[in-house]
Parts: structure tokens; C-alpha cells; sequence
């Protein structure tokens, strides 16, 4: 394993080993992430190994904008709203799966999207032009780290880099959930739900 810093150089060469289907750590707006190439179902697997991570437990599919969303998803019109008002930003949204997209991770008919508000995230997103399959950096049930000293630490040679970008955040986005008639808040994370409660209201899922 590698700790480059999260300089254009090195995001580029991060951006060229996802394509070759590494496991890679880097810094969020919320926490430090690792993450694989959500289109290689191979590196996936790996992530959830690292990790030791339950198989039935979904990954969040880090974004760049929404507009890498409809091609996996079924974008409501309340999600496309709460996109445009919160994203980039800690607001983590589960949406219909479209039918014959990517099932990545634990499969099932949802999928979660987040898109990141942090330069590094966002590079690497914008340079690879598709999704990372992603989860906090830590071992299941661990705390979360919010530095690159801590995942480092904690998974020694099995990660392929991490980019070190100085501190993160430290606390989780908000996980809202759409793909119902009735939106769920599934956890409280930066953004307080009291925001967001005024803005849901009961939906179809029909596709937009």
C-alpha cells in the first residue's frame, strides 16, 4: 500500500488504478472513504472483504452530479429537488434501482447515491466519469476514521493507496430514503432532519 497526497498528480494516477480495479482510501466532506470502481463487480468484492463487511448490507455510489444518477436510478422529481438543492453536500440518497442497470454490492432493488462536497472526491469522480462503490474506512462496526494516519493504521497492506488530504469532517451524511411512498429519514447524519422534513412529502416512484 501507498499514502500519496491528494495533489493532481496522484489523484491521476488513483483515477488509473480504479480503471485497473484497485481498492483505494480518500477524503470526503464527511469522513474518509474507500471506495472501487462501481462498474468492477471483482474490486466490489474486494471492498466488502476489506472491510469484512455483511454481504447483505449495501455500498453508497459516490457521484459527481446528478446527471450520473439516471442511468442507475429511478430519479423522482423530490429526489431531483433535494439533489439540486443539497448536492454536492452530506445528503445521501436510496432511489428504485432502474431495471437492467449494475447491481453492485448487495444487489437488491435500491441503490444509494451521494455526491460528495470535497475537491479530491470530486476529481476523482470527474477524472474516472463514472460512480465509486463506496463505504466509510473502517472495518465493520469500527468507529469511521476522518484522517489518513487512522485508515493507514488500521488496514496496514490490504488497501492498494490512500490519498492523504489532511483531515476530514468526522461525521456521516444524512441517509434519506425515496424509494417509497413515504420518504425515511435512515439516519441522522450532517444534515439535521429538521431541514430536511419541510421539503418530503408522501411520492410515486414513477421514472422522471
Amino acid at each position: 500500500m501507498v499514502r500519496w497526497p491528494a495533489e493532481p498528480p496522484y489523484i491521476n494516477q488513483a483515477i488509473s488504478r480504479l480503471l485497473q480495479g484497485a481498492v483505494i482510501a480518500f477524503p470526503t466532506d464527511t469522513l474518509y472513504a474507500i471506495g472501487a470502481r462501481a462498474r468492477d463487480p471483482s474490486a466490489v468484492r474486494r471492498l466488502y472483504a476489506i472491510k469484512r463487511r455483511p454481504a447483505d448490507q449495501p455500498v453508497v455510489l459516490l457521484v459527481a452530479d446528478a446527471t450520473q444518477v439516471p442511468e442507475w436510478a429511478i430519479v423522482t422529481p423530490q429526489a431531483e429537488d433535494l439533489m439540486t438543492r443539497y448536492w454536492p453536500g452530506a445528503l445521501t440518497l436510496v432511489l428504485m434501482r432502474r431495471p437492467g442497470a449494475p447491481i453492485v454490492g448487495a444487489g437488491g432493488s435500491t441503490l444509494a447515491f451521494r455526491a460528495p462536497e470535497h475537491p479530491v472526491a470530486l476529481e476523482l469522480l470527474r477524472g474516472l466519469t463514472e460512480p465509486i462503490a463506496s463505504s466509510s474506512a473502517n472495518y465493520a462496526g469500527a468507529p469511521p476514521p476522518a484522517d489518513a494516519g487512522s485508515v493507514e493504521a488500521a488496514f496496514a497492506q490490504e488497501l492498494d493507496l490512500i490519498l492523504d488530504g489532511g483531515p476530514a469532517n468526522g461525521q456521516p451524511s444524512t441517509i434519506l430514503d425515496l424509494s417509497g411512498t413515504e420518504p425515511r429519514i435512515l439516519r441522522q447524519g450532517l444534515i439535521p432532519a429538521a431541514d430536511l422534513i419541510p421539503r418530503l412529502k408522501p411520492e410515486s416512484t414513477g421514472s422522471s
